[in-house]
């Protein structure tokens, strides 16, 4: 039996089981693999700036071009509907006399004809942006039915009035206000109804889209910041290299990389950052403010409609009574309990308190005046708003004393309601229409200037990461091949 020959003296004994590999890397190899990183992580900055910026520009358009102004275009639609109804009633109201310059059948039917074509032509733009299928597409296609309907009733009514010779204003016969009655129903119960669905559908898609892309702006700041580091933690890696690997304490470089890095990821936070803010501003501080007061602007027109409905059918005066009330509270919302003969005296109170205290203006009302005094944010906005209020009053003080003229003198009230002069009903809703216009105007202003601040903000994206992304590459072999040629 021979024994096992001993291992040679000096060898290192066999060892069995897993081997432990240790891999030394070249110091050249070493810096092209973290040198390699700093390339990937550049791109993943561009790539994550020029995606995020992208969509943030998109949000801008879309809220800004598209869905913002599908809001107002169905509130006008909405207020052209109204109009349209009012100046049905004013046809019939002055019958064949002329009771002023403008004031007569032919300048009412007119007007009632702008409006049809207006509202016409709003609703065909609704059908495109509801596109061919969907609820949208099906509340458009209500809307358009019944429209269709009440203008076939309002030809008839017209139709059957301008065969009324010699017939004196506010004496309507009963076949006509019973035509005109069955078609401001229509109007009131159908056709109206199936638009403001249409407009709260608009209203209701722009603020989740807003949502959405103010989160997407906001979240494109933290990305950014994210990919910024990234690429800085991989240029400190190649620093950190060259210090234990070449003795280099600054690589001038990469040095200049790194501060090129941090210059773009804080410029690109900050950019995302006015963005959201910028987003913020158009829809909440000034859109929201458009979209309440266009659509008070079409309730208020609604209202002073009742004003005629009453002449043209007194049958059902207390109908169109409680319509204005309900009306003037969803314009001035005033507290439960308030009748048409306390409006006026609750109204005073309320703006009495306001205007009482010119530092914190107490805004003790509701609705939508309520909503925009609690919303002001641009200069002269305020003053604007304030003078609604005031022109509102005057317009609400008018229509109690044309009640009151309804009641012993027809003719009077109705020249009253349709007179243009300042100190007359119809100039005082001319005069409140006006100042309601103003704050609109203030407020479109506002939000186009904010949409365009948004987007001129991110104009030089995406091509500024793309451009710090290849710069840095350029200044990382910059800084490199020096230190590589030395191991050549």
């Amino acid at each position: 039996m021979t024994d096992l020959a001993a291992p040679p003296t000096g060898a290192e004994p066999q060892r069995f089981g897993p081997r432990r590999v240790r891999r030394n890397w070249s110091t050249p190899t070493a810096l092209i693999g973290s040198a390699a990183l700093v390339v990937a992580a550049s791109t993943v900055f561009a790539i994550v700036a020029i995606a995020t910026s992208g969509q943030v520009r998109s949000g801008f358009d879309a809220i800004g071009h598209s869905e913002a102004p599908q809001v107002v275009a169905t509130n006008d639609l909405v207020y052209s509907l109204n109009d349209m109804d009012a100046n049905l009633a004013n046809v019939l109201m002055v019958g064949d006399k002329q009771l002023g310059p403008g004031i007569d059948r032919a300048s009412f039917a007119k007007l009632f004809e702008q409006d049809r074509a207006a509202a016409d032509h709003d609703l065909q733009l609704a059908a495109i942006h509801a596109g061919p299928d969907g609820a949208a597409a099906q509340q458009v296609g209500q809307a358009l039915d019944a429209l269709g309907s009440y203008e076939a009733l309002a030809a008839q009514v017209m139709y059957s009035d301008a065969g009324h010779a010699d017939r004196p204003a506010g004496q309507v016969p009963a076949d006509e206000s019973a035509l005109f009655a069955k078609a401001t129903d229509l109007m009131q119960q159908t056709v109206l109804p199936a638009a403001k669905t249409v407009a709260a559908s608009n209203g209701a898609a722009l603020e989740s889209s807003y949502e959405d892309r103010h989160d997407t702006a906001e979240a494109a700041v933290w990305w950014i910041a994210g990919s910024g580091v990234l690429v800085v933690a991989a240029l400190g890696g190649v620093q950190l290299l060259l210090f234990r690997r070449a003795n280099r304490l600054l690589n001038p470089g990469l040095a200049a990389a790194t501060v090129l890095t941090l210059a773009l990821t804080v410029w690109g936070m900050s950019a995302m950052s006015s963005s959201a803010e910028h987003l913020r501003g158009a829809k909440k501080d000034a859109f929201d403010s458009v979209a309440a007061l266009t659509a008070a602007k079409a309730l208020s027109t609604d209202a002073n409609a009742d004003e005629s409905r009453i002449i043209v059918d007194p049958s059902r005066a207390a109908k169109y009574q409680d319509s204005y009330l309900a009306k003037s509270e969803q314009l001035m919302d005033l507290g439960s309990g308030v009748t048409l003969q306390t409006y006026d005296s609750a109204a005073q109170s309320a703006l009495d308190t306001y205007f009482g205290d010119p530092v914190r203006h107490p805004v003790t009302f509701g609705g939508y005046f309520g909503a925009e005094l609690r919303n002001i944010t641009f200069p002269g906005e305020r003053a604007a708003a304030e003078q609604v209020l005031r022109a509102y009053q005057v317009y609400e003080v008018d229509d109690r004393e044309l009640r009151q003229k309804l009641a012993t003198d027809l003719p009077e009230a109705i020249r009253f309601d349709t007179s243009p002069a300042a100190s007359d009903s119809d100039g005082a809703f001319v005069a409140y229409s006006g100042a309601l216009q103003n704050v609109i105007d203030i407020n479109s202003r506002a939000f186009g200037t904010s949409i365009d601040a948004g987007l001129s903000g991110l104009r030089p994206w995406p091509w500024v990461p793309l451009g710090g992304a290849v710069t840095v590459v350029v200044l990382l072999v910059i800084g490199m091949r020096p230190r590589l040629a030395e191991y050549r």
